[in-house]
């Protein structure tokens, strides 16, 4: 799985296939979108033939009555023209909105199947740029890239007809400069394909930096941050205005080149043409519908060349968006590619058993070491130790997020692998120290696992109108309101006060009578009365026994236990 945008290859036929996939899907605005792009198509390659026709046959022999029915002609022509435009536009425009939301909606629900290690890899805002800017460069990509492309694509074989038919010699000489101009598209189209794709890398970085500053604003004000911060913005904002002005500068040398080709197409014909006109070879209005096809013939090259930054930022999007799509789910899509419901594991005992697990998050950095713990049905074992010691590993290996890399876990005597995972975390309720909430009222997040979508007072971005403890009580009631099996506390009241953490506590004994409760803590009283307490040290048990057995054996916990009161008792002096 990439972690990195920009490491991702070479624009694949596969991810174009799959956007005519995409279009596909909506066939009613595509076929009248092409319809009408023929109806304009064939309007526009009318228009320089009516011209010809309307001097050799009218203005040359000066029959007005035949000049004037060709006006009217000409003036149908234009109509049907300028209704295709306008109807082409609202159905390609129609068709491109479609395929975003298709795509949005099918990105977002991918996201939301993926592992947890994910979301390690890959920071949010890269993430966030996928769902928004990307899909809004495909949009554009359809709305207005694939309508130009093609569009210019069909007029241009058009008029290369046409000029064949008007005058094969003069179409010869005009299809001299063709060679030239394909080779000089085919260059600066594989320069601005790796700029396009170095410029949107570019733009996730710093869509990444600025939601990573303004989830963390309050902390930039606490240290007086400010300034450096800003700095480190302006560094990472220069790199991507920097990859800006590079897709600029080849497109820059791009446009010039068609229209000094298109010149030297013009010059040839009129060098050729008249002196065909003058020896009466070539008709004068062959010759001038013809230099309007060499004039028009160089209009959608331009167009085409206008378009491409537009087709090619849209293919590196897709490019970006379709990786993601391939990258493996950890929860297989139901029926419509939604998720069912999850039902939580019917007579739970809650029978933990850790055998011989061996963890690590990168390589060989084990965070637990050859790990063993079996935790009975309906007790209450707390889990402490140093920072860094693996009790929050315990937590993520248990709700499956990680699995280890040796040894198993047994849940009621069965591998916690043969669970399924929607239904293992529906079967336990877990309290966190960083409480995350969600927009929305109390009673929104409260009901968070069922939906019921209540209203309420807004509680603001993340729960910021909350106290700390507020927010861990709600995290509480989150996680009580699903009934679950199993009960998980890793440093729940690590952040409140005395009172409420009694408070907690005496919820959890209500809420988990009968029921299995792990508890992580690092203020020892909060696990003093477990059944069994756990000390973790390098991802090893140290101890373990009752708090009257671990003072009486006078190790790491009862040290731990006697500097916690010191400091309760007396704060920091002399301790």
């Amino acid at each position: 799985m990439e972690q990195e945008e920009g490491e991702i290859g070479a624009i694949r036929s596969n991810h174009l296939r799959k956007l005519i996939g995409c279009m596909l899907c909506h066939p009613a605005p595509l076929a009248i979108g092409l319809v009408l792009m023929v109806a304009t198509t064939a309007a526009a390659l009318l228009e320089p033939r009516l011209f010809g026709f309307a001097i050799d046959e009218a203005i040359v022999p000066r029959d007005w009555s035949k000049l004037r029915s060709l006006s009217a002609i000409y003036f149908g022509v234009i109509l049907i023209r300028v209704v295709s435009v306008i109807g082409q536009t609202y159905y390609f425009e129609k068709l491109g909105q479609r395929v975003a939301q298709d795509l949005r909606c099918r990105l977002f629900s991918h996201l939301q199947r993926l592992p947890v290690s994910a979301f390690d890899r890959n920071p949010a805002g890269r993430l966030m740029t996928r769902v928004t800017n990307d899909i809004s460069s495909l949009s554009e990509m359809f709305s207005a890239g694939f309508v130009a492309l093609a569009g210019n694509a069909l007029l241009l074989v058009g008029i290369l007809v046409w000029l064949l038919v008007l005058d094969l010699r003069l179409g010869l000489i005009a299809g001299t400069v063709f060679p030239v101009m394909a080779i000089l598209t085919v260059y600066f189209s594989a320069r601005l394909k790796v700029a396009y794709r170095e410029a949107r890398t570019r733009l996730s970085a710093l869509n990444a930096f600025l939601a990573e500053n303004l989830l963390g604003m309050k902390i930039i004000h606490l240290f007086n941050r400010q300034s450096a911060q800003l700095g480190r913005f302006n560094e990472v904002n220069e790199r991507f205005t920097d990859s800006q002005f590079a897709t600029v500068r080849i497109f820059a040398l791009f446009h010039p080149v068609i229209t000094i080709c298109s010149g030297i197409a013009v010059s040839l014909v009129i060098w050729y043409g008249v002196g065909s006109v003058h020896d009466a070879s070539l008709a004068p209005g062959v010759l001038v519908a013809f230099l309007a096809y060499v004039l028009a013939l160089f209009q959608p090259l331009r167009e085409m060349a206008d378009k491409w930054n537009i087709f090619l930022s849209g293919m590196a999007s897709a490019e970006r968006v379709f990786s993601i799509l391939e990258w493996p789910v950890e929860l297989p899509a139901g029926e419509g590619g939604e998720l069912a419901p999850a039902v939580p594991i019917a007579s739970l005992r809650g029978h933990i058993i850790f055998e011989n697990v061996w963890f690590a998050y990168e390589g060989d950095h084990w965070i637990l070491k050859d790990f063993s713990l079996e935790i009975s049905p309906g007790s209450q074992v707390g889990v402490v130790g140093h920072t860094g010691a693996g009790k929050t590993t315990l937590i993520s290996l248990l709700m499956r997020f990680y699995e280890p890399q040796r040894g198993r876990i047994l849940l009621d005597g069965k591998d916690l692998r043969d669970y399924d995972k929607r239904a293992l975390r529906a079967s336990i309720g877990i309290v966190q120290q960083d409480v995350f909430l969600f927009s929305g009222s109390r009673a929104d997040n409260v009901d968070f696992w069922a939906g019921t979508g209540k209203s309420g007072a807004e509680l603001g971005e993340r729960g910021g109108s909350l106290s700390a403890g507020e927010r861990q009580v709600l995290a509480f009631e989150r996680a009580r309101a699903a009934n679950p099996s199993i009960w998980i506390l890793d440093e729940a009241t690590a952040n409140v006060d005395s009172g409420t953490e009694a408070r907690l506590q005496q919820e959890l004994e209500s809420s988990s009578q009968g029921r299995t409760a792990v508890l992580i803590a690092h203020r020892l009283a909060t696990v003093r009365n477990a059944s069994n307490i756990i000390v973790l040290h390098k991802g090893q048990i140290l101890e373990q026994g009752s708090h009257g057995q671990l003072i009486d054996l006078d190790g790491l916990y009862a040290r731990l236990y006697r500097y916690q009161r010191a400091r309760e008792l007396h704060g920091n002096q002399n301790v």
